[in-house]
């Protein structure tokens, strides 16, 4: 599983000389480009109810209403020094106006922290105010983002972190701006620091109604989820499944995730109540949202290993009829059918195993042990005697798409049903790799020569074609 205990999560705090001087210069224009160029008046029923309150809505006014930079910085620092003096001098510390007007003032002159303090301290004394402090707070944000996202694209990710933490500083209620964080973290290979910020970014879009910043805070709760399960914080990790599952409930891989934390939390019955569902509720392996083949392997291993032998046939069953070539779901299945004593579907697994791997001893028995379970005497007799002049064990031990094999051939003590020693002799095994509809892609040869018992050769194959997911061979 893919891309979280964590540590604390991060603090934003002023990066001050952490800022090199160019992404000053971008935090400043940012913030002041991104700033309304239309003077609004507070419209959410605050008054500046003093004169200088007023003189220093009027500088603001002035200063995006003139063209011309000397004008606009003057007006400003005009009314900043205005409204200063109203707090300081002439008690309007408690004037929401006076810190509303000021924090505007900061974001236009490019100070982050300056309107971040002032705005908040406006917010406190009007929280009618909200709403509309929050726009412009987001203003500044959009503004940040957008230079982030440009720095990042210039491969320039620790720029990008900047003036990601600083949009974090400015407005927070945004997933957007932690999941960036925690990207760039990842990537860096800051596990904690990046689980940290998935967090925060699923936690801050709790509640979200965009469209993408629900996908942001459903794509950072299972990310966290990963983070964590590989390091082992199974805990942590169920905590960010559970949540991401709650909006996402019907994604396999996040309960397959889930199911793994609550085995690594020793929680087994809530793993297996999960894990039964995914292989009820699945659907066809492959299907929009459904599960894949290696959920339903590895969620049918797990229930193997509880002894959920019924369960665990259930799982191995949809991934052999998703891919039935496939040997490891063929062997699951077949060792599954034998630990239930059902000989009638062991039979018929096991003989397609063997049509797969003809010279692996493990398959011929368990198509053997098919045969004795449904009462099959004579066939169950010849296939001992298969067994016992096999000259050689043949097991796949690795095998890629792309397509590479390795096998490992291991000489046999071979006799002959009265007892007789059979002399080793070589073999040639005939591959066939196929696609996902049987079809035979490519093939190759493997020549393997006479071995003593006991001795090992071995198999390297590498075949081309397209499509190519599994394969077979015969003796030749």
């Amino acid at each position: 599983m893919n891309a979280k205990t964590t540590s604390a999560i991060l603090v934003f705090a002023a990066v001050g000389g952490n800022v090199s001087a160019q992404q000053q210069r971008v935090l400043d224009t940012r913030i002041v480009a991104a700033m309304p160029t239309t003077y609004r008046a507070a419209e959410c029923g605050i008054k500046p109810n003093h004169f200088k309150v007023s003189s220093g809505a009027s500088y603001l006014k002035s200063s995006i209403e003139n063209d011309v930079p000397e004008n606009k910085a003057r007006s400003l620092q005009s009314g900043q020094k205005i409204l200063l003096e109203a707090m300081q001098q002439n008690g309007q510390d408690k004037n929401p106006a006076a810190w509303y007007y000021l924090g505007r003032i900061y974001l236009q002159q490019g100070d982050l922290y300056g309107g971040d303090s002032a705005l908040t301290k406006a917010e406190q004394l009007a929280p009618n105010c909200a709403q509309e402090i929050s726009n412009y707070r987001k203003n500044a944000w959009v503004g940040l983002v957008k230079a982030g996202s440009k720095f990042e694209e210039a491969k320039n990710v620790d720029s990008a972190l900047v003036l990601y933490r600083e949009a974090g500083t400015i407005y927070r209620g945004s997933p957007v701006t932690y999941y960036q964080i925690a990207s760039i973290m990842n990537e860096k290979g800051q596990a904690d620091s990046a689980a940290s910020y998935f967090g925060r970014a699923a936690q801050t879009g709790a509640n979200a109604k965009d469209t993408t910043e629900v996908q942001v805070r459903n794509r950072s709760a299972f990310n966290q989820g990963a983070i964590l399960l590989n390091k082992k914080d199974f805990a942590g990790a169920g905590a960010a499944f559970e949540k991401y599952l709650q909006w996402v409930p019907t994604d396999a891989e996040a309960k397959r995730g889930l199911a793994a934390a609550y085995r690594g939390q020793g929680q087994a019955e809530k793993a297996q109540a999960l894990e039964k569902d995914l292989v009820a509720a699945g659907g066809a392996p492959g299907a929009p949202g459904g599960a894949g083949t290696q959920d339903f392997m590895s969620v049918g291993v797990n229930l193997y290993n509880d002894k959920k032998f019924k369960e665990a046939a259930a799982a191995f069953e949809k991934a052999a009829a998703a891919e039935p070539y496939n040997r490891d779901a063929l062997s699951n299945l077949s060792n599954t059918y034998l630990a239930l004593k059902d000989g009638k579907n062991l039979l018929a697994t096991a003989t397609k195993l063997v049509a797969i791997e003809p010279m692996n001893e493990t398959a011929l028995k368990l198509q053997g042990e098919g045969y004795k379970q449904t009462g099959k005497v004579n066939d169950a007799v010849k296939m001992a005697e298969q067994v016992l002049a096999l000259p050689v064990d043949v097991k796949v031990t690795d095998f890629t798409p792309a397509a590479t094999l390795a096998a490992t051939a291991t000489g046999r003590d071979a006799q002959t049903p009265a007892g007789k020693p059979i002399a080793p002799a070589p073999v040639t095994l005939a591959f066939e790799f196929l696609d996902a509809k049987g079809g035979v892609v490519a093939t190759q040869d493997a020549q393997v020569p006479a071995l003593k018992a006991g001795e090992a050769h071995d198999i390297k194959l590498t075949a081309q074609g397209a499509g190519i997911v599994a394969w077979r061979y015969k003796r030749k």
